[in-house]
């Protein structure tokens, strides 16, 4: 089974992408973390994708997987989808399978799009595609250790890393990781679809307009998959490249 969390839909790609090769079910986590619900899941191999945030898996996927039940010793694969660099992550995950009583099997990263719009420079559509074709490599060969249950190959992390991100990521989740800045403009048509988008349903439609809540974990969606750029993120998103994710940017080819 695949279950992946997904903002602007790099995790879903890699998940879609790793299930035509792996044969395995894909189940999309966002209802369950949204409705902070429970998973139930006996199967012996489980492969979990999510994106980095602040050199750390998302916080409401980790939640989700530690308030869910899965069979004893269950072999269980973790991606996690990035701009850079996967960072911490093996670490999350290896302390989070051995407090659920499954196997870790090791922390890949595939490197998507950069979706971080309010801190980081945008790559235009081309560029983006580029980047997204050559995940497609990374992918199969995480496919191919999948189908031989055998363990990813993990390169030593430095403990400062670990312990810096430690430090900050409590406190960057609640005060630098808000929605308090975000707008939508006069294009807005009040279609919706920042609402539907939200994988923490933190955004809702009030007069034809979009209204945010208390539980944005930047995962850019609504800014980026805007059909009418009508979203900022405040002066730091004006006249950025939007990313749009690989759906939109593939549907045509």
């Amino acid at each position: 089974m695949i279950v992946y969390f997904t903002g602007t839909g790099n995790s879903k790609y890699v998940a879609k992408k790793l299930a035509k090769i792996t044969k395995e079910e894909t189940l999309n986590a966002n209802r369950a973390v949204r409705k902070k619900e429970s998973l139930s899941i006996e199967d012996d191999r489980l492969i979990f994708i999510c994106p980095v945030y602040v050199s750390a898996p998302a916080i409401p996927f980790m939640d989700l997987i530690r308030r869910s039940s899965f069979k004893k010793g269950a072999k269980a694969y973790f991606i996690v989808t990035c701009g850079a660099s996967k960072g911490c992550s093996p670490k999350y995950f290896r302390d989070l399978s051995e407090e659920m009583g499954i196997e870790y099997m090791g922390c890949e990263q595939v490197v998507m799009p950069q979706n971080y719009i309010v801190y980081f420079k945008m790559s235009d559509d081309q560029e983006n595609r580029k980047i997204i074709k050559d995940a497609d490599p990374s992918v199969k060969k995480i496919a191919e250790s999948i189908l031989k249950n055998e363990p990813f190959a993990e390169t030593p992390m430095k403990t400062s890393e670990y312990v810096m991100t430690k430090m900050i990521l409590g406190a960057y989740y609640k005060f630098f990781m808000t929605s308090k800045c975000f707008v939508a403009t006069d294009k807005c048509v009040g279609c919706g679809k920042c609402e539907q988008d939200c994988p923490l349903g933190n955004v809702s439609i009030d007069n034809g307009h979009p209204v945010w809540g208390q539980e944005c974990v930047h995962c850019m969606a609504c800014i980026n998959r805007c059909p009418k750029e009508a979203i900022e993120g405040g002066k730091k998103t004006v006249g950025k490249v939007r990313y749009h994710g690989p759906e939109v940017l593939l549907a045509d080819l």
